[in-house]
């Protein structure tokens, strides 16, 4: 199979995928209804996708990716703390835009399926590069930062798609977070 005809199978499955559930969130994914959309037999997709999941999933990898394509993902700031939260900020509000497709996207993060699995760390390898280049060369511990502040904004995001958390709430859970790690990390022996 060619690239282009691998491309469009993806493209017109993850599409699918992300119109239903901006519509009617997680439950409203269902099979049948993305091959109708999509106009791909399930064989097809399942050759591409293990799972419901794993579209989701990789809608949710299509969606950072954008996102890091985007200006949103390299924001002016005078320190690394104003760069991170500034980016921490343009993610929440895109997602607060689109609660059902946000929340379909946690949601399916939380699979086991192999899948999943690979587009999370795709996902988490793309954040923290953004990080990575928001905090520039003003932390000695950067992957460490980089590491906690993706536990601290998955739990908020978990948080948030369960129902305990506003996106107000993630935001500023988050943003204090970062704002407490880089404080922490600055004022540690050897920091630049």
């Amino acid at each position: 199979m060619s690239i282009a005809r691998e491309q469009d199978i993806r493209r017109r499955a993850i599409d699918a995928t992300r119109d239903l559930a901006a519509a009617g969130g997680y439950d409203s994914v269902q099979m049948r209804d993305v091959v109708r959309l999509s106009r791909l037999s399930s064989a097809t997709i399942y050759r591409h996708f293990s799972s419901k999941d794993h579209l989701l999933a990789a809608t949710h990898l299509e969606w950072i990716a954008a996102l890091e394509r985007s200006g949103a993902a390299r924001p002016d700031g005078s320190d690394a703390a104003e760069r991170v939260c500034a980016i921490l900020h343009n993610t929440c509000r895109t997602m607060a835009r689109h609660p059902r497709l946000t929340a379909a996207l946690i949601h399916a993060l939380g699979s086991s399926d192999p899948g999943v699995s690979d587009c999370h760390r795709e996902i988490n390898r793309i954040m923290n590069d953004m990080f990575r280049t928001a905090i520039a060369d003003e932390l000695a511990s950067a992957d460490e930062f980089v590491h906690l502040l993706g536990i601290a904004w998955e739990g908020a995001l978990f948080s948030w798609a369960f129902g305990r958390m506003t996106m107000d709430d993630v935001e500023h859970t988050v943003t204090r977070s970062a704002r407490l790690l880089i404080l922490g990390a600055a004022a540690e022996p050897g920091s630049p």
